[in-house]
């Protein structure tokens, strides 16, 4: 005999059942709740945690925890349960006691005991959905934002998906362009090429690199570097994911470069000069072809050879020294040096090197470049001793008319001397005037001499350039006393010193203060002034208020017999010229007739010399 339900006996059989029934699941860690006529009549500790249930919620409505957007969704699983159908699986979002939304795998079968309940199992899904929603977030923030163009592309070829970026590289519409093949829009020239690789990167499922030109919507091109992943689902269905990145700009460069390697490769082979690049430990790692034409020697086999061993052998110290200055220094002066011919006889090189540094400043590699210069010094030898003979050309030129008038007026008077009637008085005027002129030939020939064959410099570390200028002051304050010359020294007493032969230096003043006081022959200032440069050089500035010096006579200045004055024979500049010139110095004349002249000396300082104040 079957009891009906809702008979207060059947009541106590259900009961009895569920509590036997839920003994195994009171203490599981699955969340196990079980309704009845869409009431909870029993919820296990696990599933009271997931619904933040502290008080009792048996006997409560199950609507109480499902929002009503899916009571519909919950009332056919329900009544699929009554029907003894166990539906799938599914995510439902449900409410907890304190309001809180999770979200919940829930699992409901049939109660085998009872045709009006449905025993549940729920799994808290919260965490990870949220993860899932915020990794897809990211994904998609990161796609829709990113410059380089994602895109799935199926085995036809087609595109399925495209990020924005598609659009902002393209100009094309990346709406417009899903559903189409991008190869319509790939170069002619490069079109064979992708199908090929994209084809054999779907049937083989292997990566793929490929770089090609793609049409804009403008019509021009751009270069693509697409990188090709190819991924094969379980229902056979093949696409890949290809990302493409615009590479214009760098293949513009790669042009570029090679363009400039090219002409920098014509250069090099067609270089008259000796180009050379030598690693650290002073190996040939390139040499240019010029090589077989001025040394007889195949650049190629100098490569790992020592580049010394076709430097001249005395030669090696200063080459040695000049690449350690390299190191150290970032402008280098020229070095002449000489390399051995193939044939066995040397070659005279004017060369200059440079360090090949890495990111970090060290230094990998010399570059060398070197000039033959050898018909050069041969020309040069030649132009010198041209000049020189010209220079003695006109010095003995000099000299013979310089002599010649003295010399003519000596024997036009020992002519009168063989008269015997000749006056006693005028005897005497006669011996007078011969002794000048003797004195004056001797005076030019010492002078020729000191500039011909100056006294060997004996240089002093140490002179102390303001005594030196006093003391000339001192020597010619008298003369210029009794040509009314007023000295003016405009600078304080000071030690400044140079490097010098004290006695030539001195000359070369009181040739310049002896040419200011004869021009200064009514009377004047002259001034002695002192700068220090900052190349490590100090100018003495003379100035006069002297006549002058008309420009086309400046231009003379220096040259040899050439004179201002009634007395003289033009030597005193040129021998002071020579004087600074061996000194490293230079000596510059400037003037304005009727105002005065200046000359200007420069000189090195000594190494240890202090700075004036």
């Amino acid at each position: 005999m079957r009891i009906p339900d809702g008979h207060p006996i059947a009541a106590d059989i259900f009961i009895s059942q569920i509590k036997r029934y839920v003994k195994k699941f009171e203490h599981s860690e699955t969340p196990f709740l079980i309704q009845e006529d869409h009431k909870w009549i029993y919820v296990n500790p696990a599933a009271r945690k997931i619904l933040e249930a502290e008080e009792d919620i048996i006997g409560k409505p199950i609507w109480d925890n499902i929002p009503s957007e899916i009571h519909g969704l919950v009332e056919e699983r329900i009544q699929s349960c009554n029907d003894g159908i166990a539906p799938v699986p599914s995510e439902q979002t449900w409410i907890t006691q304190k309001g809180n939304r999770i979200i919940l795998e829930v699992i409901g079968f049939p109660l085998m005991f009872s045709s009006n309940a449905t025993q549940i199992i729920i799994r808290d899904i919260t965490k990870q959905k949220l993860e899932k929603k915020e990794t897809i977030n990211h994904l998609k923030l990161i796609t829709e934002n990113m410059i380089d163009i994602i895109g799935l592309v199926n085995d036809r070829g087609v595109f399925t998906y495209l990020t924005p970026s598609y659009e902002w590289v393209t100009g094309h519409s990346q709406a417009q362009a899903i559903g189409t093949t991008p190869f319509t829009l790939v170069h002619p020239d490069d079109q064979t090429y992708v199908i090929y690789e994209f084809m054999k990167m779907i049937k083989e499922q292997i990566p793929l690199t490929v770089v090609y030109r793609y049409m804009k919507r403008d019509g021009s091109y751009i270069w693509l570097e697409s990188q090709g992943t190819p991924v094969n689902e379980e229902n056979s269905i093949r696409y890949a994911v290809v990302a493409s990145r615009d590479i214009t700009k760098r293949k513009e460069a790669e042009f570029a470069l090679k363009k400039s390697e090219y002409t920098h490769r014509i250069i090099l082979e067609h270089s008259n000069d000796l180009i050379c690049l030598v690693d650290p430990e002073g190996k040939y790692l390139f040499a240019s072809l010029s090589y077989q034409d001025i040394l007889g020697v195949n650049p190629q086999t100098l490569l790992g050879q020592d580049a010394f061993k076709f430097i001249h052998n005395d030669d090696h110290d200063s080459v040695q020294q000049y690449i350690q200055h390299l190191s150290v220094a970032e402008n280098t002066e020229l070095l002449v040096y000489r390399k051995i011919h193939a044939l066995g006889h040397s070659v005279l090189l004017e060369g200059k090197g440079m360090p090949l540094l890495s990111e970090n400043g060290k230094i990998e590699g010399l570059v060398f470049i070197s000039r033959d210069i050898t018909e050069k010094k041969k020309a040069e030898e030649f132009m010198r001793n041209s000049e020189k003979l010209a220079v003695l050309g006109e010095l003995a030129a000099g000299v013979a008319h310089e002599i010649r008038n003295p010399l003519t007026s000596i024997k036009g008077l020992f002519s009168l001397l063989k008269n015997s009637e000749i006056e006693k008085e005028k005897q005497n005027f006669y011996h007078e005037v011969i002794y000048e002129e003797l004195n004056r030939i001797e005076h030019i020939v010492n002078e020729f001499m000191a500039l011909a064959k100056p006294d060997a410099l004996q240089y002093e570390k140490e002179v102390n350039l303001v005594q030196l200028l006093q003391d000339t002051v001192m020597l010619l304050s008298t003369e210029a006393n009794l040509y009314n010359v007023e000295i003016r020294l405009l600078f304080k007493e000071k030690d400044l010193f140079v490097s010098c032969e004290k006695n030539q230096i001195k000359q070369v003043f009181i040739n310049i203060f002896k040419n200011a006081i004869e021009a200064m022959s009514n009377g004047g200032i002259f001034t002695v002034g002192i700068e220090e440069e900052k190349d490590g050089t100090v100018k003495l500035i003379f100035s006069d208020t002297g006549i002058g010096i008309e420009e086309e006579r400046l231009k003379s200045i220096g040259v040899p017999f050439f004179t201002n004055k009634e007395k003289g024979i033009g030597l005193g500049l040129t021998i002071s010229n020579k004087i600074i010139t061996d000194h490293q110095g230079s000596l510059k004349v400037e003037s304005i007739p009727g105002q005065g002249t200046t000359v200007a000396v420069t000189l090195k300082k000594s190494i240890n010399n202090k700075k004036l104040v």
